[in-house]
């Protein structure tokens, strides 16, 4: 995915307006997937409990025990988030969250994206070309069935990429979280804390300073490191070199092989 040039994984040559003309939102689009779904397993499903952790209807009715959630829990007081100290946190997600399943992969199928035991809990939104999600400047990146296929051209975009991943990738080893981009727990529950801190919070008892020049600086940073150091060609070396080292293990002389021209 990530050597392919299709637009859904790399935005095409279109990387994102600057910083200051973007939205200061958090935006994902995608498919409901993870696994497949069904009715009596969809609940521990990840991408089912982002969606209903960032869309404030959900979490309004969680905090007003109005409804019991039914596949995350609302942060413990160790979080320290402000809104949610207000009683306020639904109506603060919905002032920077624009999260939503394109596509909830019922199973059996279904032709219009919906499901009978899923539908009641989220509602299907249209499509963003990821070019389009560029305008954002907050762009969560999870996995799927697999890695993400849209996180290097996440890391190209001016936008700022926050990473959730139980796969390690070729890459790993050349990005610094908080430098190039911002971690994030599988569990999501840290995610109402990082933006947090970067959107800031304003309430009647409580305030809470953005950091938005952090955001702004880490975004810039992982992009300009991104065209350095994933590039096709570096992909191609990463290969390559996987291939060399492929081929000495599998020799039974593989003790005695070796890249030896400094010592010739």
């Amino acid at each position: 995915m990530y050597w392919a040039k299709e637009e859904r994984f790399s935005g095409g040559d279109n990387h994102g307006v600057p910083w200051h003309e973007k939205l200061n939102k958090a935006i994902w689009r995608g498919v409901a997937t993870g696994g497949r779904n069904k009715e009596n397993n969809w609940k521990g499903f990840q991408r089912h409990r982002f969606i209903a952790m960032t869309n404030h209807t959900q979490v309004s009715r969680a905090e007003s025990w109005e409804e019991i959630p039914k596949n995350f829990a609302l942060p413990t007081s160790i979080y320290n988030i402000a809104a949610q100290q207000e009683n306020r946190l639904g109506e603060w997600i919905e002032e920077w969250s624009d999260t939503g399943f394109i596509d909830l992969m019922c199973y059996p199928a279904r032709d219009d994206g919906t499901c009978p035991y899923t539908s009641p809990h989220f509602s299907l939104k249209e499509g963003e070309k990821m070019s389009k999600q560029f305008n954002s400047k907050y762009i969560p990146d999870i996995d799927g069935n697999s890695f993400s296929g849209r996180y290097r051209g996440f890391l190209l975009s001016s936008s700022l990429p926050i990473k959730a991943t139980i796969f390690r990738e070729w890459h790993d080893s050349r990005l610094v979280a908080w430098k190039h981009f911002v971690p994030m727990d599988n569990r999501y529950m840290d995610f109402y804390g990082i933006m947090q801190y970067f959107v800031g919070y304003e309430g009647e008892n409580y305030r809470v300073e953005g950091h938005d020049e952090a955001a702004e600086r880490i975004a810039k940073a992982g992009q300009d490191w991104a065209n350095k150091v994933l590039r096709r060609e570096d992909m191609q070396i990463y290969v390559m070199r996987l291939l060399l080292e492929y081929a000495r293990v599998s020799n039974d002389e593989r003790d005695r092989l070796g890249f030896v021209r400094d010592l010739v």
